[in-house]
């Protein structure tokens, strides 16, 4: 049975401390992570209404849930310890039993039995009839009148009037932070998650190490990588993940044509995704030998990186580790560097990148059980494409670094194709 990630004690500390009642969530991804279930199809428009998620702050309330009734009955058969309300959707539907009926007889009894006169079905769905559904789910929840937390990093402006309208007598406020200090800290089932990502994503890339040949392009590579993640996933007997790669090769980090020739240098950034969960690692190669200047350059990324790392523990600031990657970068000859942030958290996202941000202004201190991607990279037009990024997990004692290739500028084989 499905239960979603919340950990409803610490979502009740966030929520106290935010001046929250409860938590509505529309995002697509906010909803799975919430309920562990997918607003269905629906969802794919991105606009809230497909589905409601409401977070009392009592634990002792349960999870109440506004999903459409296409969904209706597979989420009370996956899902556990839920309320829930469903709306119309567009798609039609109908329930019979085989009988002597005709068909189409028995349809219409099927409709007239548990329908409301003048039922009609929306172009997509109703945002009106999805808060009518969720006013019912506050009321029984006792927060009709509460102060009440939106992903307002999500709703759309449009939305958001008719959500404002609709629920006057409540007090809607910006619940984004809240909810996304909740989602920072992960539970053991999404650390799983990451972690398999990661390995899958390693695989890969010591696929493409192995067979990689001269005058291959950045797509024969990452083909490469897929098949390797594809073994590794049927060795240990599950599905090939979805997956991604951003591969640069040569001079030119940003044009796609380049070729493996020796001397050539290959920056390689993928990740895997697990149920929605994208892992995100990368790692620079040179096709030979490296140059010396290569070499160099890439050894002070390295020491930026350890600099950086060495600031990653429980109760430390988040912007220390920014401060001390700028700090060697600048000391080793790049006066003048500018780098937005140097990491990230990962999670239930259309993105591999998710809040929190390891950015110069983040005071927000580093808790155990946070995965976050820590990464150095830059790109210079004219020698080529690097990032070192690795995914860390926050322990209670320190920091795991979750991937298992080398750091340094490696060499891939310098073999002609045949």
């Amino acid at each position: 049975m499905s239960q979603g990630c919340v950990d409803r004690l610490r979502a009740q500390a966030l929520l106290q401390e935010a001046g929250l009642d409860a938590l509505v969530i529309s995002e697509p991804e906010g909803f799975r992570y919430v309920t562990g279930m997918s607003q269905g199809v629906a969802g794919s428009f991105r606009r809230a209404g497909a589905g409601f998620a409401l977070i009392p702050a009592d634990p002792a309330e349960p999870i109440a849930v506004v999903v459409g009734d296409l969904n209706e009955e597979a989420f009370k058969h996956a899902a556990s310890g839920f309320r829930v309300r469903s709306h119309p959707l567009w798609v039609e539907t109908a329930r019979i039993e085989e009988g002597e009926r005709a068909i189409e007889r028995a349809i219409a009894d099927d409709w007239s039995a548990s329908r409301p006169s003048g039922f009609k079905r929306p172009a997509t769905f109703d945002l009106r009839c999805a808060i009518g559904e969720l006013k019912v789910l506050l009321a029984q929840s006792g927060l009709a009148k509460a102060r009440l937390g939106f992903d307002l990093d999500f709703v759309p402006a449009a939305d958001w009037l008719l959500i404002r309208t609709a629920l006057s007598g409540a007090m809607l406020l910006d619940g984004s932070p809240a909810f996304n200090r909740l989602r920072m800290v992960k539970t053991p089932a999404e650390i799983g998650r990451l972690r398999l990502g990661v390995e899958l994503a390693e695989a890969g890339i010591r696929e493409l190490q192995r067979s990689a040949a001269e005058n291959q392009t950045a797509r024969d590579l990452g083909r490469a990588f897929r098949s390797g993640v594809a073994h590794e996933a049927a060795a240990r007997g599950v599905a090939p993940p979805p997956s991604w790669d951003y591969i640069s090769i040569g001079p030119d980090p940003w044009r796609a044509g380049g070729k493996l020739t020796p001397g050539t240098l290959v920056k390689v950034d993928v990740g895997c995704v697990i149920d929605g969960y994208s892992s995100d690692s990368s790692r620079n190669f040179v096709f030979g030998s490296p140059s010396s200047a290569q070499a160099r350059f890439h050894r002070l990324l390295e020491q930026a990186f350890d600099a950086g790392l060495s600031h990653v523990a429980p109760g430390q600031p988040l912007a220390a580790v920014h401060r001390a990657i700028t700090r060697v970068l600048e000391n080793g000859g790049l006066s003048g560097f500018s780098r937005g942030h140097f990491g990230h958290g990962l999670g239930q996202s259309l993105f591999s990148e998710q809040w929190p941000f390891i950015s110069a202004d983040s005071e927000l201190l580093f808790e155990a059980g946070m995965v976050m991607a820590l990464e150095v990279p830059i790109y210079v037009t004219g020698l080529g494409g690097f990032n070192i990024e690795s995914q860390l997990l926050l322990t209670e004692t320190g920091v795991e670094d979750m991937n298992t290739l080398p750091r340094q500028l490696l060499s891939l084989p310098a073999v002609p194709n045949a």
